[in-house]
């Protein structure tokens, strides 16, 4: 695939992720179902680690900027960027299609959603402090008497919302990877730059 093509490609996966960021389904509390993990998990599959970086974080920042809820959570970017990164990495096992994408949604449920983006919700939610570095740093020094929801509390009431998210979209990206319809995609692009 030419350079043209592939930017191209990952212009349109980072609009589809911005898409998906405002598309947020809300569930229960802080809890929610998007499809930008599904986005960034084909990042990751077709175009590599750092592309799909950017496809997620881009995707995570222009979201906030055109319909903020709130503070930037950073600690929320930083799992959006990893879900397409960790997903990239697991593809290049050498396994069958559909054990990589579970075991890349495995991690990325441990890793993103009952790490990152659970911390980060506390943080800003229980221990009302920003979520950020600054925040991060300030949450370290600070007197933790007052917060009145444990982490691992709050974690375990999102833990099964979690585990709803991370499970459909990683049916729909199965479901996509084993019926070789995006594959089909790529290759017509790639056979369009060989023609040229």
């Amino acid at each position: 695939m030419n350079k043209t093509h592939k930017l191209v490609c990952i212009a349109m996966l980072t609009a589809l992720s911005i898409v998906a960021n405002l598309l947020t389904i809300p569930l229960f509390g802080t809890n929610s179902l998007s499809f930008t993990i599904a986005i960034c998990f084909f990042a990751g599959i077709y175009f590599g680690a750092l592309p799909a970086a950017l496809v997620g974080f881009i995707g995570d920042l222009i979201a906030h900027f055109i319909l903020p809820l709130g503070a930037y959570n950073w600690f929320i970017a930083l799992s959006t960027t990893l879900f397409g990164v960790i997903c990239a990495l697991i593809y290049k096992l050498r396994l069958p299609k559909l054990v990589k994408v579970g075991i890349a949604a495995v991690i990325c449920y441990v890793v993103c959603l009952c790490g990152l983006n659970t911390f980060g919700l506390w943080l800003n939610y229980c221990a009302n402090v920003p979520p950020s570095p600054v925040g991060l740093a300030k949450f370290i020094t600070m007197d933790k008497s007052g917060i009145n929801k444990g982490f691992w509390v709050y974690l375990a009431g999102r833990a099964p919302y979690s585990a709803i998210n991370i499970a459909v979209n990683a049916i729909i990206v199965g479901g996509l990877v084993q019926s070789g319809v995006i594959e089909n995609l790529v290759a017509r692009i790639r056979n369009t730059d060989e023609k040229e």
